[in-house]
């Protein structure tokens, strides 16, 4: 089941925040408290699988859509520290893993499925760095996936971030914050505005456990959620 969210509508129809407990502050363009009602009268001829709920809140009027759930993750309390020349190698161009991009799940969803949820992974971040690789950032696989997102304004997007088990949990979770935020940044401006919410993903979570070098380097990543909130399929 996915998860709800709320949008804050000024009454005045000017811009505010997105504001969910925990996560980041993106800009929105809102209805006030007029248009939001007029929207209510109009969703109620849609189908009721693609309405979106409104509610008063003081003085906003909350619009709630349907987030996808957060890719799955584990949790562990094991840790393998490195071994030779693993921090090196990672500081390199081809790094531990190839392809650094990749999308999950590969297929369609099922049929019916209203809301689709897909998974892009930027994995293998240098140990104790924020910053992408160059060598990810110029995967055609990434570039193009970057293009369809600013230029598909149906897609919604939800950046979190990653680390590996290794080392104190605030450097870990510096790294989760940092790369997370560095993935923003290379969303162009209208992909941007449809951010959600750049996160760090809860400490002593990963993507996979922290037993090889590999795995390791599967969870120094940054996973872009993307999905559509309407009955189009991506």
């Amino acid at each position: 089941m996915c998860e709800k969210g709320p949008t804050l509508l000024n009454r005045r129809g000017r811009r505010v925040g997105l504001y969910l407990p925990n996560l980041s502050y993106q800009r929105e363009t809102v209805l006030g408290r007029e248009g939001a009602m007029q929207e209510r009268l109009g969703l109620l001829s849609r189908p009721p699988e693609l309405r979106q709920k409104l509610r008063q809140h003081g003085d906003f009027v909350i619009r709630e859509h349907d987030w996808c759930p957060e890719l799955r993750k584990i949790q562990s309390n094991t840790c393998v520290s490195y071994e030779p020349q693993e921090v090196a190698i990672s500081h390199t161009a081809p790094g531990h893993l190839t392809p650094d991009v990749v999308l999950v799940p590969p297929g369609l969803p099922a049929p019916n499925v209203i809301v689709s949820c897909r998974y892009l992974i930027i994995r293998d971040f240098g140990v104790n760095w924020r910053h992408v690789k160059l060598a990810a950032r110029n995967e055609q696989f990434f570039r193009d996936w970057l293009n369809r997102f600013e230029t598909d304004k149906s897609l919604l997007f939800r950046i979190v971030g990653y680390s590996d088990c290794v080392g104190i949990e605030s450097n870990n979770l510096h790294l989760r914050k940092g790369r997370a935020q560095n993935v923003f940044k290379l969303l162009g401006g209208n992909a941007r505005a449809r951010v959600i919410a750049v996160i760090a993903a809860p400490l002593r979570t990963f993507l996979t456990d922290n037993s090889t070098i590999a795995a390791r380097a599967n969870n120094r990543s940054v996973v872009i959620e993307f999905f559509v909130n309407t009955s189009q399929i991506i």
